[in-house]
């Protein structure tokens, strides 16, 4: 994955990790090659934090690191130069990607910084794939890991950044389940491509006790959802959920509804390692050179601020400087120190279930960072549905499309730390005075250890009933 974010630091795109000002005062003037297989590009380290790109460089064109600039425009033109380099710079790929869906003007205007753009764009694609994995049928707890590997690596031939420009025309044109089905199928050769070998040397960041029944059980979860939303008829009011299984080693946040798993070696995976290849969740895990911060320090609750409240790029701002790993703020409070795989796997879970939405529809999600990662900034998901974040659509009142018949609002139990209630009350109470079906739509927690593919794992029906009761709460209904 492009970024990995820790006090300060970030990975180029050419796979270099950018550290924040050294302590030393002795300026150090020096050349660094990239990762393997990004070819013929070099980092000019000009003094400690000052790290640029070699001047004349296309990539020292392009992006300014000191600065924290994107030149979109020289990019493009740079892209379209060096369709041949594609295989040596994937971030062309996503380059190339990024201008087809929005254009050079909109991402000149809206000058995002460089580090907030791999952030955010890490969270999306790591969203898309992760739920790809799931959609390709691949359940196997060591295959989705091994897959998840193979789409990371910056010199393979299914590298995400590569994908999601063959597939990107499909979502430019509205057909967001064309463009779901295309990353699927990467994920399908990547998998029929994984021997023996690349197998049993991958390290599976899940619970010993996670088997292919856990997924085969998520799977249903979103298949159950979407039925229960698409019979949803004007003025109604429906609470739904989907569960999420605990698959993390160790106890989940709370430890109340469930129980320690199996930790054996082969579930847990060394921070000390140095595979750059490897990002969190079924992506692996990045070397982090950083303490992580103690028990019971959340990250959400260090931004001093609630989800959705300060607007998109102020919140990306923050994130950058305060993040351990790029994850969502939504899963937050699913996180236990660097155990963030079940946290993922719920963020692919709901763009899952988001994809199976009737038409017309208002999706609202809890954040703009959200909403931005999941639709590459495009606001919608095709078939004339809405993409927007409970702040949003508060901002919107009237102006929403008369044409849309129902709202579905996303949420995660348990919720973010600094989480408010006030607008999603707000929100909730706007599209029941507007006559619409309303859908309460929750990612819930379940238990750890087992699970059933069909009944999910122990204590599911308690878990479902007491995270629908509680978003009911949060919702004013």
């Amino acid at each position: 994955m492009a970024a990995s974010l820790g006090s300060g630091s970030f990975l180029a795109p050419c796979g270099n990790q950018l550290h924040g000002r050294s302590k030393h005062k002795t300026p150090v003037v020096s050349t660094t090659t990239t990762a393997k297989g990004q070819k013929g590009v070099r980092r000019v380290v000009q003094a400690p934090g000052q790290e640029q790109f070699a001047p004349g460089s296309t990539l020292g064109k392009m992006i300014n690191l000191r600065l924290n600039k994107i030149n979109w425009a020289v990019l493009d033109e740079a892209s379209q130069k060096l369709e041949g380099e594609l295989a040596s710079q994937p971030i062309l790929g996503l380059v190339k990607a990024e201008i087809l869906l929005r254009g050079v003007d909109v991402l000149e205007a809206e000058g995002r910084g460089y580090k907030e753009y791999i952030l955010i764009r890490s969270l999306g694609l790591k969203m898309w794939f992760t739920f790809a994995t799931l959609r390709a049928g691949v359940f196997d707890p060591q295959m989705r890991c091994a897959v998840g590997k193979a789409l990371a690596s910056p010199d393979g031939e299914f590298n995400i950044y590569r994908r999601v420009l063959e597939h990107a025309p499909e979502a430019k044109s509205g057909n967001w389940e064309g463009f779901a089905d295309g990353l699927a199928g990467d994920a399908k050769k990547a998998f029929a491509s994984i021997d023996d070998d690349a197998k049993n040397t991958t390290k599976i960041n899940y619970d010993a006790s996670v088997t292919s029944q856990h997924f085969e059980f998520i799977e249903s979860e979103i298949n159950k959802c979407a039925e229960v939303v698409r019979s949803i008829k004007a003025g109604e009011v429906v609470t739904t959920s989907l569960l999420v299984p605990w698959m993390d080693p160790g106890t989940a946040p709370g430890g109340s509804n469930s129980e320690v798993g199996d930790t054996g070696a082969d579930a847990t995976a060394d921070d000390s390692s140095s595979d750059d290849t490897d990002v969190e969740s079924m992506f692996g895990k990045k070397k982090k050179k950083n303490k992580m911060p103690k028990k019971g320090v959340s990250t959400v609750a260090s931004l001093k601020a609630t989800v959705g409240a300060l607007g998109l790029e102020k919140t990306l701002s923050k994130l950058v400087k305060k993040q351990q790993e790029p994850t969502f703020l939504e899963v937050d409070a699913w996180n236990v120190g660097d155990k963030q795989a079940t946290g993922s796997d719920a963020i692919a879970a709901a763009c899952g279930i988001l994809l199976q939405m009737p038409e017309k529809t208002t999706l609202i999600v809890p954040s703009d960072v959200f909403a931005s990662a999941l639709t590459f900034d495009l606001g919608v998901l095709g078939k004339e549905r809405d993409v927007v974040s409970v702040a949003r659509y508060n901002e919107m009142e009237d102006s929403e499309p008369t044409g849309n018949n129902t709202c579905v609002f996303l949420s995660f139990d348990p919720q973010a730390q600094t989480e408010d209630d006030e607008p999603l009350k707000q929100a909730v109470a706007a599209a029941k005075k507007s006559g619409k079906g309303v859908a309460l739509l929750v990612v819930g927690l379940g238990g750890g250890r087992g699970c059933d593919a069909v009944e999910g794992p122990a204590g599911a029906a308690d878990a479902r009933a007491a995270a629908e009761d509680r978003v009911r709460g949060r919702a004013g209904v």
